[in-house]
């Protein structure tokens, strides 16, 4: 199809569609779900059961039960279900047996996980004697004369969706206990200043410490929690490295579900940052300062627990937020057991808009990361954005969703692993064909080090054909057919856990053109919507899902995005003040996966106010400007901001003694 013979359309759409099989959460329906004589058997419900939850990844080396062999169509789900406690089953499973609603519900309870449900806000004691008197209560109403019944289908995807909703809804109840190695000491952020370079440190609270000890300070509205270990002491100056969590734990557990509170943006290159009034200004990178020492404002914009993007050139202005970041996570670390357990559910409301007119445009657009506290803990989550943007002619939309994706670890398990996109809608005003996917990864991290990622990417996708009848008098067609993709990887980036194994990493397409759960199709004849073509036998042209080879139609192929790899290089501090004469090193925290330090090029914006030499920044006239420090191949950048003062010069006439 030539998609540039497109003409101008103008249709407002409105779609308003959810997640099929989520239920109403976190509390009971009075509607009893309708029961029927089903023909499910174990083995198939288990494999509903290990999809919807994530649970298809197993540790054993052998078969759990002796009548189930690999070649069960769902012998992977059995393993996962097995080792995670979800069965009840020991020696045999029995698995052409039919699955009753007893038995769907008592391991639909046990997925969400009864130590989960105890450590919740629900108000009960969950046991092994009351879960289906749980479910019916809290989950779901289901007629006591149905749990003898077997299952049908559609049954079990009731069931499933409610048990599903309401574990990925859970509150936990917050609670911190650790026990702290040797030597540990805790501190706040107002005690001790880190210098630029990343290895020295001022003592500005009196205390003393010597070589080894461990500095712990403590999480604030404005800082994240951090500990660094003592290297040498010189009176009030100190030089250290940073420490992690073994250096202060001896044990670690930490439960609850979390508001998040946003401390620390950093945009890539070309987006700068807007600073809300009284925003404190460490907290954001890529800031630049006017010549009277104001804020540029442009590009991300910070209020309360939200974070939006916007992106003007090319052709293309768009905006990307996330809001309303909540974490629940259940954390249990030991400095010889390794970590035992960590199930973390991460929730976000994300939005896109856009508006766009040229003939053809395909690109990735990096635009940041956002550091998130997690309350009293150590614990902060970082969530790094980036946005598939591909047009055919002239579109516009507004897109939401929300988004719940959880990582499930547990010592002797497999990896449980899950992704949901919950109350999608779309606003939508398109003339071709339009990709607007934001793919954000959400990393949960104690002390700079990972612990657990999911990346997610979601939006709407567009296809568009177009059928014209150039010598006959036939109207034109065109055919739309919408839909919304969601792919996922869990722990496709180096963390605490693919360092136990390289098997705790997964990655899954759950909706692509052909299988979204969330789709529209539209016809227009001459630019006018019609409910069925009047072309032939009357009916609607569907637009096809698969490209010229037979393949589901690739959105990335078709606009050439790279697949998108998370990275940035992050220093010490945003922002530097000098006088005339002094110098300071840039101190790099952490750099993307595949680069080192060696790789990176440092510049100054303007040489007349400072210049740099290698790490090290010296002032040289008055002003405000940026330090860019850049991968060799230019694909990661940072900046940091320099202040240049005027030289203090002493003319009080005042001798010190």
């Amino acid at each position: 199809m030539n998609r540039k013979l497109c003409v101008l359309l103008s249709v407002l759409i409105l779609c308003v569609a959810g997640l099929a099989g989520c239920g109403s959460s976190g509390s009971s329906t009075s509607d009893s779900v309708s029961s029927s004589d089903g023909t499910l058997s174990k083995s198939e419900w288990v494999g509903m059961l290990g999809d919807k939850f994530g649970y298809d990844e197993y540790e054993s080396t052998e078969d759990i039960f002796s009548d189930v062999s690999s070649s069960n169509s769902y012998y992977d789900q059995i393993q996962a279900c097995a080792e995670w406690s979800i069965l009840p089953e020991t020696s045999q499973f029995q698995p052409d047996d039919s699955a009753t609603w007893q038995y769907a519900i008592e391991t639909s309870v046990r997925a969400i996980g009864i130590d989960k449900l105890n450590n919740s806000d629900v108000g009960v004691t969950v046991t092994e004697d009351n879960l289906v008197d749980f479910f019916t209560a809290y989950i779901a109403n289901v007629d006591d004369s149905s749990l003898s019944l077997g299952l049908s289908e559609t049954d079990a995807e009731l069931i499933l969706g409610y048990a599903y909703d309401y574990g990925m809804n859970l509150t936990l109840v917050e609670k911190v206990e650790y026990t702290y190695n040797e030597d540990v000491y805790e501190t706040d952020a107002n005690s001790i200043t880190l210098d630029s370079d990343g290895v020295t440190a001022t003592i500005t609270d009196g205390s003393s410490y010597t070589e080894g000890d461990i500095i712990y300070v403590e999480p604030s509205e404005e800082n994240a929690a951090y500990a660094i270990k003592v290297n040498s002491v010189n009176g009030d100056e100190i030089t250290y490295e940073t420490a992690g969590m073994e250096d202060v734990y001896e044990e670690l557990q930490i439960t609850g579900t979390f508001e998040g509170t946003v401390i620390n943006v950093e945009s890539a290159e070309g987006i700068e940052v807007s600073m809300a009034p009284g925003t404190p200004e460490q907290s954001f990178a890529n800031v630049s300062y006017n010549e009277n020492g104001g804020i540029s404002a442009t590009g991300v914009k910070v209020s309360g627990n939200s974070v939006t993007y916007t992106y003007n050139k090319d052709q293309v202005t768009f905006t990307a937020a996330v809001s309303d970041i909540k974490v629940t996570t259940d954390l249990d670390y030991g400095i010889l057991s390794g970590l035992k357990k960590a199930d973390v559910t991460v929730s976000f409301d994300d939005k896109i808009s856009l508006e766009y007119t040229a003939d053809h445009f395909g690109k990735t657009i990096p635009l940041g990361s956002v550091e998130v506290v997690l309350g009293s803990t150590p614990l902060t989550l970082e969530l790094s954005l980036a946005v598939n943007i591909g047009m055919d002619g002239e579109a516009s939309l507004v897109y939401t969703s929300t988004v719940v994706a959880n990582v499930n670890y547990q010592k002797g398990s497999g990896l449980g692993k899950s992704v949901s996109n919950n109350d999608a809608t779309c606003d939508f005003n398109a003339q071709v064909t339009v990709t607007a996917e934001p793919t954000i990864k959400a990393e949960l991290r104690c002390f700079g080090r990972g612990i657990a990622n999911v990346k997610v990417t979601s939006g709407v996708v567009a296809i568009a054909t177009i059928d014209i009848d150039y010598l006959g008098d036939e109207p034109m067609c065109i055919d739309l057919y919408l839909y919304v993709p969601l792919r996922w990887a869990a722990n496709e980036d180096g963390c605490i856990m693919t360092s136990i194994s390289s098997k705790l990493k997964a990655s899954k397409t759950v909706w692509d053109s052909e299988t979204s759960q969330i789709t529209m199709r539209f016809h227009w004849e001459d630019l006018v919507l019609v409910d069925a073509c009047t072309r032939g036998t009357g009916e609607e042209i569907e637009t096809d899902t698969v490209d010229e080879d037979g393949d589901p139609y690739d959105e990335y192929k078709l606009f050439d995005f790279e697949e998108i790899v998370f990275g940035i290089i992050k220093v010490t501090t945003q922002k530097v003040t000098l006088s005339v004469g002094e110098s300071a090193v840039v101190g790099v925290l952490s750099l993307p996966d595949g680069y080192s330090t060696s790789d990176l090029v440092y510049s100054s914006d303007n040489t007349s106010v400072c210049t740099v030499s290698g790490t090290t920044v010296s002032a040289v006239g008055t002003g405000n400007t940026q330090i860019r420090i850049s991968t060799s191949d230019g694909k990661f950048s940072a900046s940091m901001a320099v202040v240049v003062t005027e030289e203090y010069i002493d003319t009080s006439g005042f001798n010190p003694l």
